[in-house]
């Protein structure tokens, strides 16, 4: 953790700082400031978790300190320190939320006690970030929704992937099956504990997928993930048991967790349409595979918005395949690599290919014996899949689901809501719900969340001009202030705190 002490006087910030380095706290790395000025400037590059800062300082006050380093977000925890027992001071730190107050000359075990409890808490909320990082990082590799419009940035990553490997490992459940039960993720990532550094789990109920993301020195091998496998969901079983599993890893820099989420579900659906076993491990023999499957997506979407003819889309089919790896004299790994895409995206619309062209199709559509898929081929398979999605379109009362999702949001606002809570409520695929947004009040639904969020906080600070920022962020939905901060800035262009006083004034 980090602290930043502040004393305008040489000998007694020195000591302070020379008194917590010889004790056992949490805070590992410090940095002095001379007075107010040289904090403000050295919190451009240096963010701590917690401020020790003199009252009685020349130019800027500790209390002036507190409010313009409050207003830029720049860190919401602070100690003050004083000469003298003053209660004036003590109650207008109060009203800026400082966690406490030291006497000088300073108490050596009163001070390391303070920065254990506050250690212990920062903690905690440390925790609780992972937790909503975690979070928003769901909707990122799922659902594809932009780092910026979840307002994460890549940075933010650091803390959760500090290690240079990265595995996403998929277990897909089956039709009619329910995610994998607890006690065998539970397995799984305790067998996974004593290879890798960082290991996170999610499941979404709706794609019936559990994601483990394993960040560590290298990328598990072959051997690792089919010796995990095979002794917590039973490989030799697996097809019976109704999970298949896919994995694909690579190097953090440059290569998106999206990406790998992509190459793990074409692995898994290659291993379920052409293989024999459970487990399939990505292989780099299709290059940018994610990139032809967005491609794709791109123009179904496109299609169906637009309302695409079905005499161009066939018209369209050689550009499409220009997507896709391989040349003239490569069709069985061009048929594999776009009914793979097609799986993918059937997989994250909550259908199946059976549904789509029944059964006994689908089966020689997906599989190894299938005909060799050529131009006019490629064109029936899209046609007869966008006109089933039209079809669908068609019958979804576009507007009462609008009316119902909305409803949801006014009544849940508070909450820390995300695209899988709200289609459980409304029982929609959270894919789906996006396109709806998007086609029905041009915004995505993560915008339309963020907007009336922060209507409501500005309604709040409009009306409770004494409340304390991060309880306001709170009562709106954002447990993380800096989080709250950040969506604000951008949707507003000011600041809270700016805003606060353009309104008071």
């Amino acid at each position: 953790m980090k602290l930043m002490v502040v004393d305008d006087e040489p000998i007694i910030l020195n000591g302070i700082i020379r008194m917590i380095q010889k004790a056992d706290t949490p805070f590992t790395e410090i940095v002095g400031a001379a007075d107010g000025i040289d904090a403000i400037q050295k919190l451009a590059h240096f963010q701590p978790d917690l401020i020790l800062t003199d009252i009685h300082m020349p130019e800027l006050d500790g209390l002036a300190l507190i409010k313009h380093i409050q207003e830029m977000n720049l860190c919401s925890r602070f100690v003050i320190l004083t000469g003298y027992s003053d209660f004036a001071y003590a109650r207008q730190a109060l009203r800026y939320q400082v966690i406490d107050y030291l006497l000088k000359p300073i108490n050596k075990d009163e001070l390391i006690t303070i920065l254990h409890k506050i250690g212990r808490t920062i903690q905690q909320e440390q925790a609780r970030t992972i937790e909503h990082d975690l979070l928003l990082l769901k909707e990122h590799i799922l659902y594809n929704t932009p780092y910026e419009e979840l307002s994460l940035r890549p940075e933010q990553l650091q803390p959760l992937f500090p290690y240079p490997y990265t595995t996403i490992i998929v277990v897909q459940a089956c039709e009619n099956e329910p995610p994998l039960p607890a006690e065998r993720l539970e397995g799984i990532a305790n067998a996974l504990a004593s290879i890798s550094s960082k290991i996170y789990k999610t499941q979404s109920r709706f794609l019936r997928q559990t994601i483990l993301i394993v960040n560590g020195a290298h990328v598990l091998s072959d051997a690792e993930l089919h010796r995990l496998s095979g002794a917590f969901i039973h490989t030799t079983k697996i097809q019976g048991s109704g999970y298949c599993i896919g994995a694909s890893g690579g190097m953090n820099d440059g290569i998106s967790l999206r990406n790998l989420y992509i190459e793990a579900m074409a692995s898994l659906l290659f291993q379920r349409y052409f293989g024999s076993c459970g487990l399939t491990v990505f292989k780099q023999e299709t290059q940018n595979l994610y990139s032809s499957y967005d491609s794709l997506v791109h123009y179904i979407e496109h299609s169906l918005l637009h309302q695409t003819s079905i005499e161009q889309i066939e018209k369209d089919m050689q550009p499409i395949l220009l997507y896709f790896s391989g040349d003239i004299d490569c069709h069985s790994k061009l048929r594999e690599q776009f009914l793979v895409c097609i799986g993918l995206y059937l997989q994250n619309v909550n259908l199946t290919p059976e549904a789509i062209w029944g059964e006994q199709a689908a089966a020689h559509l997906f599989s190894s014996s299938g005909a060799i898929l050529e131009d006019v081929r490629v064109a029936e398979i899209l046609v007869q899949l966008i006109r089933y999605m039209r079809r669908s379109d068609n019958q979804q009362p576009n507007v009462h689901a609008i009316d119902k999702i909305v409803a949801f949001v006014e009544q849940n606002y508070k909450l820390d809501l995300s695209l899988d809570a709200v289609a459980d409520h409304v029982q929609m695929h959270p894919n789906y719900i996006s396109m709806l947004f998007r086609k029905e009040m041009g915004l995505t639904f993560l915008h339309y969340l963020h907007t009336y969020r922060l209507a409501k906080a500005k309604q709040i600070m409009q009306e409770n001009p004494e409340w304390p920022i991060n309880t306001i962020a709170e009562l709106v939905g954002y447990e993380n202030p800096r989080h709250f901060f950040k969506v604000f800035k951008k949707f507003e262009n000011i600041t809270p705190g700016q805003f606060r006083i353009e309104n008071s004034s």
